[in-house]
Order: C-alpha cells, then sequence, then structure tokens
C-alpha cells in the first residue's frame, strides 16, 4: 500500500526531536501498525495502532492509518471514527479530509443497507438500498474540502460525483467525474461512472470515447474487463452488433468470468442470427451466473427456447427441443 510509505514518513517528521516516552511508544507502535498495514494483516495493524493513539491522543498519522486498516476491512464505521481525529488535529491536510470524506460515504451505504436488511429480514449482501435517500451531507462537506485544499485529487471529485449522481444532481456529477478523469486515474472506476452517466443520457458515442480512454489509461488487464464492457454497451445501444460483440469479446478476453459481458455478446449474436454462438454463450451464462442475474436467466432461456424452435429439424416434436437447465453459481 503507497499510502502507508507516505505515513511512515510523515510521522518520522512530525515527531521528530520529540523526547516524550508517551510520544515515542507511539511512535513504535505506529511503525509496527504500519507495516502489519502494508502486509495486510488488517487485525495486527489495528491492534498496534490502537496503541499508538492511546499513548499519544495527537499522533493524527497514527488516526489516519488506523482508519485505512478498519476500512481494508469493511468496517466503515471506525474508519470515519479514526480519520474524524485526523481531520480535527490536521484540518488542513487535503488527504485526510478525502478519506473521512469517503469514509463517511461508506458508513452512510452501509447503515442505509443494514437498515433495509432489518426491516426486510433478508442479509445486507442481498438488499439494495435506495441511495437518493440518504444523508450523504457530512461526507460531502469533507471531499469538498479536500478539493479545496488540493484540486487534483482524482479520488475526491470522483466521490463527489458518485454522491451527486446518487441524489439527482446528474450535470455536478458529471462536472466532478470530468476532474477525476483529467488525472488520467489508473481505476476503472471514475471513467465507468462518466461512460454510463453519458449513456443515461443517450450520449451514447461520449460514452464510447471515455471507455475506451479508460482501457488506454487502467493498466491492469482484468480492471480493463468492464471498461470494455461499457464499450460494448455504448454499441449495443446504437445496435451495432460486430463492433458490440468485439468489446464484449476483449471484456471477456480481460476477465473470463465477466457474466454481464458474455449475456450481452449472447443476445448480439442472437440478434444476427448467429444461432450456435449465441446458443454457446447463452447456455454459459445461464450455468454460471448468480442468483442476482435471475431477469437476465429468464431472458436467456427465452432466447434459447426461440434458438431451439428456429434450428430444429422439420420432423422433430419441438416439444423434444428444450434448452439446458440453469445451473447454480458455483
Amino acid at each position: 500500500m503507497k499510502l502507508v510509505g507516505i505515513v511512515a514518513a510523515a510521522l518520522a517528521l512530525a515527531l521528530a526531536g520529540c523526547p516524550n516516552e508517551a510520544r515515542n511508544d507511539s511512535i513504535r507502535a505506529a511503525n509496527e501498525g504500519n507495516t502489519a498495514l502494508g502486509q495486510k494483516r488488517w487485525d495486527e495493524a489495528i491492534a498496534a495502532l490502537k496503541r499508538a493513539t492511546d499513548r499519544w491522543a495527537d499522533n493524527h498519522t497514527a488516526w489516519y492509518s488506523l482508519g485505512l486498516a478498519y476500512a481494508s476491512k469493511g468496517d466503515w464505521a471506525n474508519a470515519a471514527d479514526a480519520t474524524s481525529h485526523s481531520v480535527q488535529i490536521v484540518p488542513d491536510q487535503a488527504m485526510y479530509q478525502l478519506m473521512h470524506g469517503r469514509f463517511l460515504y461508506e458508513k452512510a451505504i452501509a447503515a442505509a443497507r443494514d437498515d433495509l436488511a432489518r426491516r426486510e429480514n433478508k442479509k445486507p449482501s442481498e438488499v439494495s438500498p435506495d441511495l437518493s435517500t440518504v444523508n450523504f451531507e457530512k461526507a460531502l462537506q469533507h471531499l469538498k474540502e479536500a478539493v479545496k485544499l488540493n484540486g487534483e485529487l482524482w479520488r475526491a471529485h470522483y466521490f463527489l460525483g458518485k454522491i451527486y449522481n446518487h441524489t439527482g444532481k446528474t450535470k455536478e456529477a458529471a462536472d466532478e467525474l470530468t476532474k477525476a478523469l483529467k488525472a488520467g486515474p489508473p481505476e476503472p472506476a471514475p471513467w465507468i461512472a462518466l461512460a454510463e452517466l453519458y449513456r443515461l443520457w443517450d450520449y451514447t458515442d461520449q460514452a464510447i470515447q471515455v471507455a475506451e480512454a479508460g482501457t488506454t489509461a487502467v493498466p491492469g488487464i482484468a480492471d480493463q474487463s468492464n471498461l470494455w464492457y461499457e464499450v460494448g454497451m455504448g454499441y449495443d445501444d446504437k445496435r451495432l452488433d460486430d463492433k458490440a460483440i468485439e468489446a464484449f469479446t476483449k471484456a471477456l478476453e480481460s476477465k473470463r468470468d465477466n457474466h454481464n459481458a458474455k449475456f450481452q455478446r449472447g443476445q448480439a449474436y442472437f440478434r444476427k442470427g448467429d444461432h450456435n454462438s449465441a446458443k454457446r454463450d447463452l447456455t454459459e451464462f445461464s450455468k454460471a451466473a448468480g442468483t442476482s442475474s435471475a431477469f437476465e436467466k429468464q431472458q436467456a432461456s427465452r432466447m434459447l427456447i426461440e434458438i431451439a424452435a428456429r434450428t430444429a429439424p422439420a420432423d422433430e416434436p419441438l416439444e423434444k427441443v428444450t434448452p439446458g437447465k440453469a445451473g447454480k453459481h458455483p
């Protein structure tokens, strides 16, 4: 984790020349915590960093690292609590404001999901809360402060864009996401977010351009898969099936279990009348896709039935020609 080295250097600089025993203990514990954090030993990192903040409550870098450790475990409430100390102690540190804003954003969504799951007697992973009703004001406050302190923090612009999009402020969302992309972020999420927003507005050519630009900016092959999927969806919107198939194929070459790309490519083959290719993709999708893809699996089954009807020998009863049963996700 690159941030760990930055934190360690900042800690040494901030505490240089401080003979106080409690501070020295805090430095040692924070160094242990940062080492564990860099090695993804989250629980050890949390324990050491909590010792660091217990020994010296003003150790803002230790609070920040503690927030990162909690976030790595998906514990957004404790992550936000930890970074709240960092921004209180050093409010003009842009990175502190950014991460605190991000953790508040994630905390708000997690709380909304937990609340909905309790009301519906389901697991949090089984529900999707209406994000337009979530209160993101605290997260917005700190993310805005982050870009005020450093306008080049693309993650701050990205999360601002996400919040504006959730709350129906799509123009503001597009502005923030465009600012995020000016930095050429090496992660797919901001590129996908703006491409999807353009598709929502029926600015299909712009969506394709953004997603294709993302494939050149994001270095990881697997990370490029969903970007190629967005390219394919743009061409799918234009009903340029050959180009859509080419893009979905690249998405699957990047990540073989991109089930959405497999389903969409199968649909494109179906429209083209390439029944063999469509049957292959749709059957594989039906066997591999999870329960969250129930609607798409129904569509796949319908197309497979139509393919069977169209390709059945004239002398064979139609009722004997049935698609393969959809399997469960392994």
